[in-house]
């Protein structure tokens, strides 16, 4: 569990800081406030009297979030200090318009975000949640965090405009190019790719694209590429040139984004590259992973939330009619061989959210050479007992991964997945009220054994929620808002918009069209 430090000299602004982020869902337990900076060094200096001099339920300050402006001491003289006394505190910094001239500073001090006043809700909680995960991977502040942080948002989409272009401006980001994609590379075994990485960057940057790259929290290599032109083809054969002259062949994977014409549609592209390295059979991959331009369509969102329900499905006799009348479907919708291999990457998609630590490899393996065949059944029939068999496969590694969580957890998730389906409300406070628990101490083992945070994992649930709720047309939005369990539509869209791209209505719009030109 996590102490933060919040010092401003202005009282309101921390009375709001303290009241706008829910931070025991975050795994803070201790929320200390300064008004200046001699009084934030004051907290440091008594914590480094750990053991002897620390007094009792002290804790070590884990996260500073410190202004500029401050009397006796302001904050980039703060952050100084304790980047001598306590150089593994992760530190935030905030500004007015008129001190956008202090971020080069603050980066050479190692802050690795810093957040303009007036501060909007939304981009500090979502600040404060990227510091904590880094402090969860152990990764410290440095001058390259806030670039990396930044790059990172970037491709998940969890960065405004507005914001985006701020950093662009100190971090040297072009955003002025017609059209961007992202890459990945990925190792296939255990010889280092960090060579042929550098190469990729090389060659691309030879030829005259923008290039901006960071290792994911799974080792994968990802490259944010820029351009007046881009052609998915051709930066393939660049990168897969650059693979051969550094001896990588056999040793990496790599895929390209599907390109977008707008720098805030990024994340389109990244989740495309991810779909296909998530997907892929990394066992007999070549060098050049293919993207499947069907993810991330409503029949496969659908398809993948029908097939997590009954995942979690606790009735052994409900979830096997559930898995027989899925099967029977897909096989009475078109050749069971195609079939078949949308039901196991499907099945993938959703493992590999569920449990975003667990070896993809290892995932990929068991379903593609144990639950999956090498050649699908041409009849009917026989395609229905090879999927049941394949999902059965898939229900034991879902049953062996979710056993290796927490019975704590477990429930939360349960908890979590059963309000949504009942369109009830939700609450981390109330769930740890009724089963006698510290909301912090959970809060803090959800993260650490999920990989997400709790408000984060119950805003995909009810997103997934909504999808099944958009296959009637004649559903109004802020009814499908509402069931789904969000307060407000526009927040709603929001997400939802962040999540596929689109809005619900084009979403749904973009299906019935699909539909209609079947008929």
């Amino acid at each position: 569990m996590y102490t933060v430090l919040m010092a401003d000299d202005e009282e309101s602004v921390l009375e709001v800081l303290c009241t706008s982020v829910n931070w025991q869902e975050l795994g803070v337990e201790t929320v200390l406030t300064a008004a200046d900076g001699l009084a934030a060094l004051e907290y440091f200096q008594q914590s480094l009297g750990a053991g002897e001099g620390m007094a009792a339920g002290q804790r070590t300050i884990d996260l500073l979030i410190a202004d500029i402006r401050m009397p006796r001491m302001d904050g980039l003289e703060l952050i100084r200090r304790v980047r001598e006394i306590s150089p593994h505190t992760h530190c935030i910094l905030l500004t007015a318009y008129g001190e956008f001239g202090y971020a080069q500073t603050a980066i050479r001090l190692g802050v690795e975000n810093y957040l303009l006043k007036p501060i909007a809700r939304e981009e500090f909680e979502q600040t404060v949640q990227n510091a904590l995960n880094n402090l969860h991977q152990k990764r410290q502040s440095s001058e390259l965090l806030l670039l990396e942080n930044t790059l990172r948002r970037w491709t998940l989409g969890t960065i405004g405009s507005e914001e985006l272009g701020e950093r662009a401006l100190i971090l040297g980001i072009n955003l002025y190019q017609s059209y961007y994609c992202a890459a990945c590379v990925v190792k296939k075994g255990e010889a280092s790719i960090a060579l042929f990485c550098t190469s990729c960057v090389e060659e691309l940057r030879t030829q005259r694209y923008d290039v901006w790259c960071f290792w994911d929290e799974k080792g994968r290599y990802i490259m944010i590429i820029g351009g007046q032109r881009l052609s998915p083809e051709v930066l393939t054969e660049k990168l897969s040139q650059a693979a051969i002259q550094a001896g990588a062949s056999d040793a990496a994977a790599l895929v390209v984004g599907t390109p977008v014409t707008e720098a805030e549609m990024l994340h389109l592209s990244y989740q495309s590259a991810m779909d296909a390295v998530e997907l892929a059979d990394m066992k007999n991959a070549g060098l050049v992973l293919e993207r499947q331009e069907d993810m991330g369509t409503f029949d496969m969102d659908l398809l993948a939330e029908e097939i997590r329900m009954l995942l979690f499905e606790q009735d052994g006799k409900t979830r096997q009619n559930g898995y027989r009348h899925l099967v029977m479907r897909l096989c009475g919708k078109g050749k069971p061989q195609e079939q078949g291999v949308r039901l196991a990457r499907a099945c993938i998609g959703v493992l590999m959210r569920e449990f975003p630590a667990a070896d993809g490899l290892q995932v990929q393996e068991k379903i593609y050479h144990e639950g999956a065949p090498d050649r699908w059944p041409e009849t009917a029939a026989e395609a229905e007992n090879v999927m049941l068999c394949l999902l059965d496969s898939v229900q034991d590694i879902f049953s062996s991964l979710f056993s290796e969580r927490s019975p704590v957890v477990q429930r939360t998730i349960r908890y979590i997945r059963r309000r949504v389906l009942e369109g009830k409300s939700v609450s981390l406070k109330e769930f740890c009220a009724g089963n006698g628990m510290n909301p912090s101490y959970l809060g803090h083992t959800f993260k650490l054994e999920t990989g997400v945070f709790f408000n984060d994992y119950l805003t995909q649930c009810r997103i997934d929620r909504a999808i099944v709720l958009l296959r009637n047309p004649n559903r109004k939005i802020k009814d499908v808002a509402e069931e789904a369990g969000f307060a407000y539509a526009s927040y709603f869209v929001k997400c939802f918009r962040a999540s596929k791209g689109v809005s619900p209505a084009a979403y749904r719009m973009e299906q019935l069209n699909r539909e209609s030109s079947y008929t």
